[in-house]
């Protein structure tokens, strides 16, 4: 029996969990598999191991599982590989798939055109997308350029990077753009608030007070789109 578990971070506040869980379920119900689950690597009782022990109790043979997140860092490069080399290592004759993020995706992109449109951005703002980033892996900055150059071809304008962790670091892009540009947006490239938009927007707040805040991704139904072409790809 094929099965897919959905693998998010968690987060301390039970409506992120709540929302996440209603974006999930627009997933589920367009794909076919009848076991499809969702694990949490910050909840304890809802953890890849004890997931995937029930989906195969249930008689799931082969499991896909799906990052739900945006790039490639820790999580989607060591940790879920680690939980999966775990489990299959428990249960050797179980097909285990890891399907790709998704936060380069046209979707996940237009998503950000979006809502930096929203906005209204004056002709002369200028635009700062911060997005998670990697202290340690490349494909997270090497991708976020690349979404980066399609937002700037979509919004006919310049688009500026920072990370949150890793380069370019979104402090000091912030302190660069604050001696010429008065006139600032920024985009959190997140699926939704949480402690690390907090987290820059307190940062922010203390390079500018005055630069205004686009919505982030906010989990948008489109995203599905870019979640079920991952997990095709994944079982093809």
């Amino acid at each position: 029996m094929k099965a897919i578990m959905y693998v998010a971070h968690g987060s301390r506040l039970p409506e992120k969990n709540r929302e996440f869980r209603a974006f999930v379920t627009k997933i589920t119900r367009k794909r076919p598999e009848t076991c499809q689950k969702i694990a949490f690597l910050e909840k304890e009782d809802e953890t890849m191991l004890l997931v995937g022990e029930a989906m195969m109790e249930e008689g799931a043979t082969e499991i896909t599982v799906v990052p739900m997140l945006l790039f490639p860092a820790m999580h989607a490069t060591k940790d879920i590989p680690e939980h999966v080399a775990n489990l299959q290592a428990a249960h050797p004759n179980v097909a285990f798939r890891i399907a790709d993020t998704f936060g380069a995706e046209p979707e996940t992109i237009a998503t950000a055109t979006a809502r930096i449109r929203d906005a209204k951005p004056e002709p002369d703002a200028t635009i700062l997308v911060i997005a998670h980033g990697s202290a340690s892996y490349d494909k997270p900055r090497d991708q976020m350029q690349g979404v980066v150059a399609e937002l700037n071809a979509q919004l006919g304008r310049k688009v500026t990077l920072g990370m949150l962790h890793g380069e370019p670091n979104y402090k000091q892009v912030a302190t660069e753009l604050v001696a010429t540009n008065e006139n600032v947006y920024w985009m959190p490239y997140f699926l939704f608030t949480g402690q690390l938009v907090d987290k820059i927007r307190a940062g922010i707040t203390e390079i500018s007070p005055t630069w205004r805040e686009t919505n982030c991704l906010e989990l948008d139904e489109n995203l599905a789109a870019a979640v079920l072409r991952k997990i095709e790809e994944a079982t093809i």
